[in-house]
């Protein structure tokens, strides 16, 4: 594996050589965290390439494979995002082979893949394997190389199809072990999960209870250990310690786990289960004095790029990407994964007080940590490991 070292940061006014990108991922109005994080992406690569071919979904995912509302955000009008072909579609190989032939008519050198979950992979690494033939670069950034709740055979087949690429981008140390595992001499791009900066500012609806305000946000699967959180706090028997849940759940057994503690917690459980707006989130991470993040297993987390956007702490276990983007002492805490009695000795010790003094630290993990300085990151890593592998300009290349 060849860790790729920052470049000189690229801009719109650059002498450097020009860059024609493909990017292929759900964009919005897709929701989630990586249809959030694609389409920060976009418009920080847009200025900084010659061309930008960015390919969303026609369709997502079949009805039944998604639990959850729906994926896309509501009430967007039918807008959707500029400069975006809304083209592929599961169930379509007629949209895969359109893509194909759209990357490579396009005289891109290079595409990105957003690479999170086991249902695309397959068609991912089907369309990355035609681009290649074609001699267009082909980049994964890995989110999740393999689905948190993947068994050892689609973990196994995850592992195969990544091999369908020439480099890749990861946000966690123990993601680029993985891909060095998997791949020793493929060039690798390891940078942390910038942080979301396209978020409204709260209004300041929710004022604060009790001693410390505690939110768990996002999507609600077993990974994500809040069962582990709501036994911790029932053993605080605390009732300064308040702790709001917000998220779609998407198991039965977390939806026991709440109803049971809400009824043996009371008021100091507040729990919304379902997808809220941006506005509205805003409010909730506003609220809270830390962002509790109890998960069992990781590889990042778009929910600690939030937090830090609204300049919040966070309390995460040490799994993962977590370990790289939470920096005890300074951002947050760290706590053992599954372990309810370290999770509720931390929160014992927070202090609403203690929590506001990781103000200063939190600011400087934000500008370290911007769009722009991954967008310039990856336009580097394509031109030094990528385009330059072979030592010569792909056909094709736009020469403006």
């Amino acid at each position: 594996m060849r860790i790729a070292e920052p470049g000189p940061r690229e801009t719109a006014g650059s002498h450097a050589a020009p860059l024609s990108l493909a990017l292929i991922g759900p964009i919005w109005p897709y929701r989630g965290g990586i249809a959030q994080y694609n389409t920060s992406l976009k418009r920080a690569l847009g200025p900084r390439v010659a061309r930008l071919v960015a390919i969303s979904f026609k369709r997502q995912y079949p009805r039944w494979l998604y639990p959850g509302q729906s994926d896309v955000e509501r009430d967007t009008d039918g807008q959707r995002e500029p400069d975006a072909y809304y083209l592929l579609d599961p169930l379509s190989p007629l949209s895969w082979k359109r893509t194909v032939d759209m990357v490579a008519a396009s005289g891109c050198t290079c595409v990105i893949f957003h690479w999170w979950t086991p249902f695309w992979a397959p068609v991912f690494a089907l369309i990355a394997r035609q681009l290649r033939k074609r001699g267009i670069r082909v980049v994964f950034l890995g989110h999740n190389l393999a689905d948190h709740d993947a068994g050892r055979t689609k973990a196994r087949l995850a592992n195969r199809l990544l091999s369908s690429a020439d480099a890749y981008i990861v946000h966690s140390t123990e993601q680029a072990a993985a891909i060095g595992a998997l791949r020793p001499d493929a060039p690798v791009l390891h940078r942390l999960h910038p942080v979301y900066d396209r978020f409204p500012a709260p209004r300041g609806l929710l004022p604060k209870r009790g001693r410390l305000e505690v939110l768990f946000f996002g999507f609600i699967r077993p990974y994500k250990g809040l069962n582990v959180l709501l036994e911790a706090l029932e053993s605080m028997a605390d009732d300064g310690v308040f702790l709001t849940v917000v998220g779609e759940c998407w198991d039965q057994a977390d939806g026991k786990a709440i109803e049971s503690s809400r009824q043996r917690l009371g008021t100091n459980l507040e729990v919304r289960l379902e997808y809220v707006d941006d506005a509205q989130a805003a409010e909730y991470f506003a609220r809270a004095d830390v962002v509790a993040l109890p998960y069992l297993d990781a590889t990042g987390s778009g929910v600690v790029a939030l937090a830090y956007h609204y300049r919040t702490p966070v309390l995460a276990t040490r799994v993962g990407g977590l370990k790289d983007a939470v920096v005890e002492g300074s951002t947050g805490w760290l706590v053992a994964p599954g372990s309810p009695a370290d999770l509720a000795g931390t929160l014992g010790r927070i202090t609403r007080e203690s929590a506001a003094g990781l103000a200063q630290g939190i600011e400087d993990f934000v500008a370290r940590n911007t769009w722009d300085a991954l967008a310039d990151d990856i336009c580097g890593f394509v031109r030094q490991e990528v385009r330059e592998h072979d030592g010569a300009p792909r056909p094709g290349e736009d020469d403006r």
